[in-house]
């Protein structure tokens, strides 16, 4: 908690919106990125359904939430918050805009805050599958079963450990599950569902990002 209050407020707001979003053999590391990839189907544009549980380190019940989410490999990922309450967040290369029910929003700019670049660095490279961006950032571990696999991501620096303890994906040909532990150790369990494939964004979709 002491460490959360010496950040600045911008860079608080998004170590916030990080926490919101056969038989089993270990890989070895060195071709573990392979393997995983090689099972991976990622298109350009995947949309979908989303349940998240967040665990806070102080609090016995859990926060659940669920929602939609857009992602455009290229361009970002639109984060669809329906229940319990509606909240919008996108996220692309330079910034977070989060769009409350009541019309309000909040923009945070990598051009005055960069660590809102390294966050969805981390955010969008999670959501996106991009594995290589991830494993620039964090030191891996993983296994491999048979079509499934999970990987375990920990910060390689410690400014980086400021915000996040450690990062794990899962699935198969798709990103099916995401697990974040924060630096202060809440831990947010995300589970993807009724995920669809495009090559391209729609017309509506792509106005969603301008």
């Amino acid at each position: 908690m002491k460490l959360l209050k010496r950040l600045k407020p911008a860079a608080l707001r998004a170590a916030l919106v990080l926490a919101c979003l056969g038989a089993a053999l270990p890989a070895r590391a060195a071709g573990l990125l392979d393997e995983v990839r090689a099972r991976l189907v990622l298109a350009p544009v995947t949309k979908g359904e989303f349940l998240q549980t967040r665990k806070l380190a102080q609090i016995d019940k859990p926060l659940v939430s669920n929602g939609r989410f857009l992602v455009a490999r290229d361009i970002g990922v639109i984060w669809e918050n329906i229940a319990p309450f509606a909240q919008t967040t996108r996220l692309t290369k330079n910034e977070i805009l989060q769009t409350h029910d009541q019309g309000t929003a909040t923009r945070l700019s990598a051009d005055k805050e960069p660590v809102v670049g390294v966050i969805n660095a981390i955010l969008f490279g999670a959501l996106s599958g991009d594995i290589e961006a991830l494993a620039q950032r964090f030191d891996y571990s993983g296994k491999v079963t048979g079509d499934a696999w999970r990987l375990d991501f920990t910060p390689k620096d410690a400014s980086l450990a400021r915000f996040v303890r450690g990062l794990a994906l899962s699935g198969g040909r798709g990103i099916e599950r995401i697990e974040i532990t924060s630096a202060a150790g809440d831990v947010t369990h995300i589970e993807f569902k009724a995920q669809v494939q495009a090559g391209a964004l729609s017309g509506e979709d792509r106005k969603r990002f301008e």
